[in-house]
């Protein structure tokens, strides 16, 4: 089954629920409304933040995998509809083991940054997602670079699990460098959520290949490499997991389903989750410079600050900033409904900047 058609049929009792779904979320969009003058430090300084992640939140726990790869359009249709909705022409390219890119910008561009988008493993890529490369691939280039994004589609969970997505995301990056004739020093790789995981995982298959995966061979270290609040441990027993808790869209019950999806029974390594590979892994990843984000109301905080100190330690190239009071892939989210620009997004700008 082609990924882009990753769409399940939802039984009876599934189909007959989405109406409660949504009655769900108004219902805890109205409680916290009504609660949010008395919230404490516990929940989102901001009150619509705190409205939002709630709503997320509910979204995310009420609905079942089958039902959210129901009700979400596939990443092939977000793509497009995005890219009509701003005048721009879509162009995708067929991808190694049926996979797809999508091109943003001008896919002629000397620099290209291969960006694997979040989700869960589970989720197709949000309008949010695509709309926030074409504003940031605009900004940039209005300021005198040449780059452009090409938006990998990977296979989703239970369709597809651990490597698959993995092979995927390291054909995305062989085909840019292969197929295009780019060298690795104009070539970027980064992501979020579960996308962050796909790129710390190709960044750590160049140097240590994943034994199910062909390896790809660099004449030269990538630009750069980076994770926006990268899912890179599994474990939900993290200090951060509880004191966020009613901070952040993500939830431990809905993290733990889709890693289980994803592994599918397999045992986890350092490639599926990249906070497991040793130290000595990170001393020669084939990068110029390495960069780590995350919001500072995130489920994920404590572990990605645990990783993110183990990776400077190997590799001193390495930026890593919280987003005071950003909840997960704040962007996407909190901010995208208020279009207002975040500390994370305006740091990961600066950052490609420097790299082009």
């Amino acid at each position: 089954m082609s990924p882009s058609k990753d769409i399940p049929q939802l039984g009876f009792w599934e189909w007959a629920d989405l109406p409660f779904v949504k009655l769900s979320i108004y219902g805890s969009m109205l409680y916290a409304a009504i609660t949010g003058a008395f919230r404490g430090k516990a929940s989102p300084k901001k009150f619509s933040h705190h409205l939002i992640t709630a709503a997320v939140r509910k979204y995310t726990d009420r609905t079942t995998l089958r039902q959210k790869q129901y009700i979400q359009p596939p990443t092939d249709d977000v793509y497009a509809s995005v890219m009509r909705q701003r005048g721009l022409q879509p162009e995708t390219v067929e991808l190694p083991h049926n996979a797809a890119g999508h091109w943003i910008g001008n896919k002629n561009a000397k620099n290209v940054l291969v960006y694997y988008h979040g989700g869960g493993f589970v989720m197709p890529a949000l309008p949010s997602q695509v709309g926030f490369w074409v504003d940031m691939i605009k900004a940039l280039n209005e300021n005198g670079h040449d780059i452009a994004v090409l938006f990998p589609r990977y296979s989703l969970a239970p369709f597809g699990s651990y490597p698959t997505q993995l092979r995927q995301s390291v054909g995305a990056l062989r085909y840019i460098l292969t197929e295009t004739g780019r060298s690795p020093s104009d070539v970027m790789i980064g992501g979020d959520s579960a996308g962050g995981n796909l790129a710390l995982a190709v960044l750590l298959h160049l140097s240590h290949p994943h034994p199910d995966i062909d390896p790809l061979e660099l004449s030269a270290p990538l630009a750069g490499a980076f994770g926006y609040a990268p899912w890179i441990n599994f474990s939900v027993d993290w200090p951060s997991m509880t004191e966020n808790a009613y901070k952040d869209v993500l939830t431990t019950t809905a993290l733990n389903i889709w890693s289980k999806a994803y592994m599918d029974g397999k045992t986890g390594d350092s490639w599926s989750e990249p906070d497991r590979a040793p130290v000595d892994w990170w001393k020669d990843v084939k990068t110029e410079h390495v960069m780590i984000l995350v919001g500072g109301d995130e489920l994920f905080l404590s572990p990605i600050e645990a990783f993110a100190k183990k990776v400077k330690t190997a590799f001193p190239n390495t930026t890593y900033v919280v987003g005071d009071d950003e909840s997960h892939d704040a962007p996407f989210f909190v901010a995208a409904q208020e279009k207002e620009e975040t500390q994370t997004g305006a740091e990961l700008r600066k950052w490609i900047a420097s790299r082009l």
